[in-house]
């Protein structure tokens, strides 16, 4: 009998202990029974994840050596708080200015459900949002992301969240976080990000 091959994943400090966190919610007995333990550990593992890769930003920022001049020291101070607002702008900032693209990846877009389930969570109390719902196209991508990615049941814009939905939301976090950490520490092999 051969020797099992061991996978080394490239996680930042930071990573590692999301991935903990994230993995004691999906594991949570209540998850699966208790509406509410669910809703938790869906908005819980879509904060830990955007904290993580908000703390990535922020400590690329302050590694880049552009940031040991004053112009630049102020023009970031300018645009800081819309790098960190929406999704869409941390991948923009990602890509054009640290060169880690990771927009259409699958990772992120199934990462992208866990968010946006969280935000019908908090912002809709469970319906798809305004802002979700702008256009009939969007109403179906979500419902139909929902839907596949995360085993959410639709009626109109209610969301019904099934027993399988917060062990998919923290292994969707999980998968993207060893994701985005792999194509980070490639780009930047010696990027420290610590743990709080």
């Amino acid at each position: 009998m051969g020797r099992a091959e061991l996978t080394t994943w490239k996680l930042t400090e930071n990573g590692e202990s999301v991935l903990r966190r994230v993995s004691l919610l999906g594991s949570s007995p209540y998850v699966a029974t208790d509406h509410d333990a669910i809703r938790a550990a869906v908005v819980s593992c879509a904060t830990l994840v955007e904290a993580h890769v908000d703390k990535v930003i922020k400590s690329l920022f302050t590694a880049d050596a552009a940031m040991s001049f004053p112009l630049a020291r102020v023009l970031h101070a300018e645009v800081e708080d819309s790098i960190f607002r929406t999704w869409e702008a941390r991948r923009k900032w990602l890509a054009s200015a640290f060169g880690i693209n990771i927009s259409g990846d699958k990772a992120a877009q199934e990462f992208d459900a866990v968010v946006g389930l969280r935000n019908s969570i908090v912002h809709g109390d469970g319906r798809l949002t305004d802002l979700q719902v702008g256009s009939l196209k969007d109403l179906f991508r979500w419902k139909e992301q929902f839907t596949r990615v995360l085993s959410v049941q639709m009626s109109g814009r209610t969301i019904i969240l099934t027993p399988e939905v917060a062990v998919k939301s923290a292994i969707i976090s999980r998968d993207f976080v060893l994701h985005f950490d792999g194509v980070l520490i490639e780009a930047f092999p010696t990027i420290a990000v610590r743990a709080s």
